[in-house]
C-alpha cells in the first residue's frame, strides 16, 4: 500500500515521457508564451520614448534585435541542442525569456532596453529551434505535418492575444505588473517543462555529429529556403506597410487595422493544422507550396483591388490560408533531409534562419521601395515575386519527387 502512490506517479511520468501529444502540447505552450511576450510588448512600446527620453525612431531599432538575434543564433542553438538534448535548450530558454521580461520593467536607459531585447531573441532562437526539433524526434514522421502546423497556430494565438494582454495590464494594473506577471508566467512555463520527463530519439554511440549540409541535400535546402523566405518577406513587407495602406486607402482607425491583422492570424491558426494534414495523408507539397506561393500572390493583387475594407480584409484572410499552405509542408521536409543523423536541432535551425532573412529582409526591401513608388505597387511587385517563387516552386519540387 504504502508504495503503490510512488508507482502510480513513476508510471505516470512515463506515460506522458512517451506520449508525442503531450508534447506537442508542451510545445505549442512554448511558442505561445514566447509569440504572446513578443505581442505583449508591441503597445507597450511607444511608453518608452518619453520614458527614456529617446526618439521614437530608435524604438524600431529595438524591434529589429529580436530578428538579428534569432538570425544569428538559431543555427547554434539548434546544433547545442543536438549535443546537450532538447529540453535543457528549452528550459533555459524559457528562463531567459522570463529574465527578459523582467529587465524590460525595470529598464531606465535605452542600454537596458537593448539588453532586454537582445536576451529575448537569443531565448527565442533557443526554444524555437529544441522545440521544433523535440516534435521531430517524438512525432512519428506520418503525422508530423499536421502537428509542426498545431505548434505554427500557436504563433498567431500569441500575436492576438499578447496585444490584448499588455494593453489590459498596462491600464488597470499599471508599469511594472505589465512586465512582471509575464515574467512569472513564462518561468513557471520552463520550470513544468524541467518537471516533466522527456524521451527523445537519440542516436546510439558516442556524440552527435550533426552534419550542417548532408551530401545530396544542397538543392532540398535551397527549395526550402527559398519557399520558406518567400512567404516570411511576405509577412516583413504586410505587417509593416499594410496598416499604412489600409489608413491612407479607407482611413481605417487603429482598432479596424488590428482587426484585419486579427483576421490574418485567424486565417494561418485554421489554415495551418489542416495543410499539416492534407501533407501527411496525400502529400502534394508541389501544390502546396507552388500553387500556395501563387494563391498568395493572386491574393495581395485582390487586397490592393479592394474597394472596400471588407473585400481588402477577405483578400488578406485568403493570404494568410496560402501563405500557410506554402509554409508548413516545408517543415516535415526539412526534417526528412536530417532524419537518421540526429541532426534535427540542425534542420529548425536551419528554418529559425530562413525565416528570420525573410522576417528582416521584408522591411528593408520595403523601405527602399516605398521611397519611390506608392504603397500599392509595392505590394504588386511583392505579389509579382510570389508568383515567380510560386512557378520555380511548381517545378523544383516536382524535380525534387517530395510527396
Amino acid at each position: 500500500m504504502t508504495t503503490r502512490g510512488p508507482h502510480r506517479l513513476r508510471a505516470l511520468r512515463n506515460r506522458i515521457a512517451a506520449s508525442p501529444d503531450a508534447i506537442l502540447v508542451l510545445v505549442v505552450l512554448v511558442i505561445f508564451m514566447d509569440m504572446m511576450i513578443y505581442g505583449l510588448l508591441i503597445p507597450v512600446f511607444p511608453q518608452y520614448a518619453p520614458r527614456l527620453g529617446v526618439d521614437e525612431q530608435v524604438i524600431g531599432v529595438v524591434f529589429g534585435i529580436y530578428a538579428a538575434m534569432l538570425l544569428i543564433f538559431s543555427i547554434p542553438m539548434g546544433l547545442l541542442s543536438d549535443r546537450v538534448g532538447r529540453r535543457p535548450l528549452i528550459v533555459v530558454g524559457m528562463l531567459l525569456l522570463a529574465l527578459a521580461t523582467a529587465l524590460f520593467g525595470f529598464s531606465t536607459t535605452f542600454t537596458h532596453l537593448v539588453v532586454a531585447r537582445t536576451v529575448q531573441g537569443v531565448s527565442a532562437a533557443a526554444t524555437w529551434s529544441a522545440g521544433l526539433a523535440l516534435l521531430a524526434d517524438t512525432c512519428h514522421p506520418s503525422r508530423l505535418g499536421e502537428k509542426m502546423g498545431i505548434a505554427l497556430s500557436a504563433v498567431g494565438v500569441g500575436t492576438i492575444l499578447g496585444p490584448v494582454a499588455g494593453g489590459l495590464l498596462f491600464e488597470y494594473a499599471g508599469y511594472m505588473a505589465t512586465f512582471l506577471v509575464p515574467a512569472v508566467l513564462v518561468a513557471s512555463v520552463g520550470l513544468l517543462v524541467l518537471a516533466v520527463p522527456l524521451r527523445t530519439c537519440r542516436q546510439e554511440g558516442g556524440p552527435v555529429r550533426s552534419p550542417m549540409l548532408p551530401r545530396g541535400a544542397f538543392l532540398p535546402l535551397a527549395a526550402c529556403a527559398a519557399a520558406i523566405v518567400a512567404v516570411s518577406g511576405t509577412y516583413g513587407v504586410v505587417d509593416p506597410y499594410l496598416p499604412v495602406y489600409l489608413h491612407a486607402a479607407f482611413s481605417a482607425s487603429p482598432a479596424a487595422i488590428d482587426l484585419v491583422f486579427a483576421v490574418l492570424a485567424v486565417a494561418a491558426i485554421l489554415a495551418q493544422p489542416a495543410a499539416g494534414r492534407i501533407y501527411d495523408r496525400y502529400g502534394g507539397s508541389r501544390y502546396l507550396i507552388g500553387g500556395g506561393l501563387l494563391l498568395s500572390g493572386a491574393a495581395l493583387v485582390a487586397a490592393m483591388q479592394g474597394e472596400t475594407l471588407l473585400l481588402t480584409a477577405a483578400a488578406i484572410f485568403a493570404l494568410g490560408v496560402a501563405l500557410s499552405c506554402a509554409l508548413v509542408p516545408a517543415m516535415p521536409i526539412l526534417a526528412g533531409i536530417y532524419r537518421g543523423r540526429g541532426s534535427q536541432g540542425a534542420a529548425y535551425g536551419m528554418y529559425n534562419t530562413f525565416f528570420s532573412v525573410g522576417l528582416s529582409a521584408g522591411p528593408f526591401a520595403g523601405a527602399v521601395l516605398a521611397g519611390r513608388w506608392p504603397l500599392p505597387v509595392l505590394f504588386l511587385l511583392q505579389a509579382g515575386v510570389l508568383a515567380v517563387m510560386g512557378v520555380l516552386g511548381w517545378f523544383v519540387v516536382g524535380r525534387l519527387r517530395w510527396r
